[in-house]
């Protein structure tokens, strides 16, 4: 239960930091690479443009970008840019999408905290309320899609809508916004380990459904050819190892647990790293799975499923956001003791944004010798990252939590599903 009068100083801390940080990191970015902001939505201007011509916007590259920025979602999806294509100005168009982002992180706000107050029995203070919703939307993890112009909010908010709506036992609804997740980038599909782990059949059927009716819908408006374009240059690359092969490069900025294997196993196939990955990743999940009696049960093992699956794949920093149900309720809901700690280093480190190529600039600003650069920072970056580290701590902190309340036995139940 969410005790109101409880001191929740150390939570304030975590989300106060994530958005100062996020705020510092947007200043940096108007500063030293202006070139960039808006970058993403760039992409989507010209493919709702091109989609209005009848082109292959899939093959559409503004002007002046690398040839990787490309449309990456499926065809059905490119109507929801051509309003703002409409526009004309990629100036308009960029500032009524960033305020229809802003608008869709506080509405997940604002669900986070009316979950958290009906779990709790209680009320949050507004400065708990505020601090929540300047996190969601302007954390580090989330400032760089707001002036990337990305649609990660979006994600963010189908996600929080599905597992609150699971929640209460409304199946339906939250099979549909798993759905529109995994429909927008693919790897929220993995939450439907977490649906067969509740028997929400329901639930899956609905996820199917309206997937099934997404890509049929994209067939009807647009032909096959734009749907295989597709595949062919959003979804076969995003499973592409070859960065990996040898080692991960420090300067490459994926999060993954992929990262210290390729390391450690530098002559392993490439293709071989993701089975290993989920060798690594799948007895923690299974651990987490074993009883979900509770509420807090469901909840640790739901930031398992999450975390294992961000780490899982060649995922970047950006998508942490991804963990944000059922991290930020945890924060608050989870009883004092070493978990809650755990937990509460791991969303801290996580914020700590700095790259290998951010620190190879400190030290030549700075002038520092090299020498500590190739012998000590190169390899702790090699290995792991920041990010990476955050993760696996919050992961860390959810095994302690299941180990501490239910001890070693292997029981499976599934308990009842609500409260």
């Amino acid at each position: 239960m969410l005790d109101l009068d409880d001191d929740n100083r150390d939570v304030r801390l975590v989300l106060l930091v994530g958005v100062v940080i996020g705020l510092v990191n947007l200043v940096y970015v108007f500063v030293a690479s202006p070139v960039h902001v808006g970058i993403d939505y760039r992409v989507y201007h010209l493919a709702g443009n091109v989609a209005l011509e009848g082109g292959n916007f899939y093959q559409a590259v503004p002007d002046g970008l690398p040839g990787y920025f490309h449309y990456v979602y499926p065809p059905i999806t490119v109507l929801g840019f051509v309003p703002l294509a409409l526009l004309g100005s990629e100036t308009i168009g960029f500032a009524v999408h960033t305020a229809q982002t802003v608008l869709v992180g506080l509405a997940a706000a604002w669900l986070l905290v009316r979950y958290l107050e009906r779990v709790g029995d209680g009320r949050l203070p507004w400065l708990d309320r505020g601090l929540i919703g300047a996190f969601v939307v302007g954390s580090v993890h989330s400032m760089s899609s707001l002036f990337f112009g990305q649609v990660n909010h979006h994600l963010v908010a189908a996600l929080v809508v599905g597992f609150v709506a699971l929640d209460t036992d409304r199946e339906t609804l939250a099979g549909a916004a798993f759905a529109f997740a995994a429909f927008l980038k693919v790897f929220p599909a993995a939450v439907g380990l977490w649906l067969l782990r509740r028997r929400a059949w329901r639930a899956i059927a609905a996820a199917v459904g309206f997937a099934a009716v997404g890509f049929a819908a994209g067939l009807a408006v647009f032909g096959p050819e734009l749907t295989v374009a597709y595949v062919e240059r959003a979804i076969i690359p995003r499973f592409s190892p070859e960065a990996f092969a040898g080692g991960l490069d420090p300067g490459e900025t994926y999060l993954t647990i992929r990262r210290p294997i390729s390391v450690l196993l530098p002559t392993v196939d490439p293709p071989l790293y993701g089975l290993l990955a989920g060798l690594v990743l799948a007895p923690p999940v299974v651990y987490l799975y074993r009883t979900i009696e509770d509420r807090e049960d469901r909840l640790v093992s739901i930031m398992g499923t999450m975390a294992a699956v961000l780490v899982f794949f060649p995922s970047f920093p950006i998508y942490f956001v991804i963990l944000y149900f059922p991290l930020i309720p945890l924060l608050y809901l989870l009883e004092s003791g070493r978990p809650r700690q755990l937990l509460l280093a791991g969303a801290l480190v996580s914020s700590v944004a700095v790259r290998y190529d951010d620190v190879l600039t400190g030290f030549e600003m700075a002038g520092e010798s090299p020498q500590l650069l190739e012998t000590v920072v190169r390899p702790v970056f090699t290995f792991v990252t920041p990010g990476l580290m955050g993760v696996l701590v919050i992961l860390g902190a959810c095994l302690l939590q299941r180990r501490r309340k239910h001890g070693p036995q292997f029981v499976v139940r599934n308990g009842p599903e609500t409260q």
